[in-house]
């Protein structure tokens, strides 16, 4: 058996947009949040496929480009 831990790098390694602040010190702009960081496989099978989705949110005002994401 193998152990498989798929960090969140390897859905957040991304190419983040510019954030901006306005002069009234209220953030703008793309907002990302993760709810959850990491996902623990815990003990896999030799040869069995597994899969896990990691929710992205925008919380900001603008669009969140994500232009890459690399596997950790």
């Amino acid at each position: 058996m193998k152990r498989i831990f798929i960090p969140a790098s390897l859905c957040v390694l991304l190419c983040f947009a510019h954030f901006s602040s306005s002069p009234a010190q209220t953030p703008s702009g793309p907002s990302i949040v993760l709810p959850e960081r990491s996902f623990d496989f815990k003990d896999v099978e030799e040869g069995k496929i597994v899969e896990h989705a990691f929710k992205v949110l925008n919380k900001g005002n603008q669009v969140l480009e994500i232009r890459s994401v690399n596997p950790g």
